[in-house]
């Protein structure tokens, strides 16, 4: 007699899928079904949550809604103290550094 088990592959994917199908639905319907346990005052329509995002939205900084590459072209200057070269190296420091 033998101990080990045949593993049927295509029925444990099949219920792999099954499993995964469950979980997504469990997903999409638990605001719906636990949303007013855990989160009383969430607004209940899309409407509702739409005026809750933008007022979110209105209270980052301008910063937040730029790109990166928006954000690459701002008048920054990179060493406010004058030119880069000006700046002491500590690599060959010999006295008056």
């Amino acid at each position: 007699q033998c101990d080990q088990q045949e593993n049927n592959y295509v029925a444990d994917a099949f219920n792999w899928e099954q499993r995964v199908k469950g979980e997504k639905e469990a997903a999409r319907s638990w605001p719906e079904n636990w949303g007013e346990v855990f989160a009383p005052h969430a607004p209940k329509t899309n409407q509702g949550k739409i005026r809750q995002l933008q007022k979110e939205l209105d209270k980052l900084p301008v910063q937040g809604l730029m790109s990166n590459s928006q954000m690459s072209y701002t008048s920054m200057v990179p060493y406010p103290q004058g030119n880069r070269h000006n700046r002491k190296s500590s690599t060959f420091c010999d006295d008056d550094c």
